[in-house]
């Protein structure tokens, strides 16, 4: 069976977790002697991250996701193929092989990565219903297999399409990937802080800069701490996105602490490493996620987690490598308090929880196995 994914783009920036994603889950197959090829788009050069992968350039404007070159060839890759995986919704490289998957009755899995979440309907919902009306509504009722990342997921599909078949196959990692750096001391290089040096216990936000993630509520409940955070610091980590980052620098400003908190720009690779094993805490505050890399990532690396509930992640919490709250300031500013209150030898023993939860459940390995026996079943 030839396996063929698309999503919008592998950038970091424009592709996120949901491009991230899409790469290692078509990396596995390729590791598990499946014939697999997966196809984006790009802007200003590809990024070829992995064999078998193909980038077309875009058109502007970037949010539309569309190749004209992609359309051209996509009736001829599609011919090659037996099963679409599509990654995310209503951007161009849906409209492409969703219209051949239709007309070629290739069969669709649509793998939702907390699209139907409430909080991104609800976000430009004119634009995403024009969207449906377009072709998603026609891609839909063609979908054979949903791939949903949580339970919360596969309710969110159920609710629009009732009679769906649904595999619960979430996000992964390879452990092998995270290697702890030989000496934590050393400077790490971001872009906005080139030899970037640890010099209290930090605190780590890593994702993108954008409305969703919940900085304003990170912000405000850090706000709060004057009594516990004398003796921390509060990174924040990630590509800026519709400027928001001088959104919260703003409210961080007018809340007097402005001084306090420090952005690094976007970091990958062993930058983005080393960032995770010098932290003493991650937080993420967002208020919708399918079930974010970065959080897996956090665990991998044995530092414990601060999340609010629409992470999607509850067996972390069960599992004690972190604690959960709700997404409010004053929930977050609980949970905050009751991280950096507790002993390093706690917070040592949730780290290693966590990455053995990692090792436990979201192996790459297993995950994939999982979704080809779906693909067997349903295609």
């Amino acid at each position: 069976m030839r396996h063929l994914h698309f999503t919008q783009s592998l950038e970091p920036l424009r592709g996120g977790g949901l491009g991230s994603s899409a790469v290692a889950l078509h990396r596995q197959m390729l590791a598990q002697g499946v014939d697999s090829k997966l196809y984006s788009t790009y802007g200003d050069a590809p990024i070829s991250p992995a064999e078998a992968t193909f980038e077309f350039r875009r058109l502007k404007p970037d949010f539309l996701y569309y190749s004209p070159a992609m359309h051209r060839q996509a009736d001829h890759l599609v011919q090659e193929s037996h099963v679409l995986h599509g990654h995310g919704l209503y951007v161009g490289t849906n409209f492409i092989f969703g219209r051949q998957a239709r007309r070629q009755k290739k069969s669709l899995i649509y793998h939702v990565h907390g699209m139907f979440e409430p909080f991104v309907l609800e976000r430009s919902r004119w634009k995403k219903n024009l969207v449906h009306r377009l072709f998603e509504d026609a891609n839909i009722s063609h979908v054979r297999l949903w791939r949903a990342l949580t339970e919360t997921e596969a309710g969110q599909i159920r609710a629009r399409v009732p009679e769906a078949a649904i595999v619960v196959a979430p996000n992964g990692l390879n452990l092998n990937d995270y290697p702890k750096p030989e000496n934590g001391a050393s400077p790490i290089e971001t872009p906005l802080m080139p030899h970037f040096v640890k010099t209290k216990k930090r605190m780590l936000f890593l994702g993108r800069v954008h409305p969703k993630k919940g900085l304003d509520l990170l912000v405000k409940a850090w706000s709060r701490l004057e009594k516990w955070r004398e003796d921390w610091e509060l990174v924040i980590a990630g590509p800026d996105e519709i400027n928001h980052r001088s959104e919260i620098e703003k409210l961080a400003a007018s809340l007097g602490i402005e001084r306090e908190i420090i952005f690094t720009g976007a970091v990958s690779g062993s930058a983005k490493t080393a960032l995770l094993y010098s932290s003493d805490i991650f937080v993420l505050s967002s208020y919708s996620e399918g079930l974010p890399i970065t959080l897996l990532e956090a665990m991998a690396c044995e530092v414990p987690i601060v999340a609010t509930h629409p992470c999607n992640c509850p067996e972390a919490y069960e599992a004690g490598a972190g604690w959960g709250c709700d997404s409010t300031v004053d929930s977050v500013a609980k949970a905050l308090q009751t991280a950096m209150q507790a002993s390093e030898s706690e917070r040592k023993q949730r780290g290693q929880l966590g990455r053995q939860l990692v090792q436990r459940a979201y192996s790459w390995d297993q995950i994939a196995k999982t979704i080809l026996q779906a693909c067997q079943t349903h295609c």
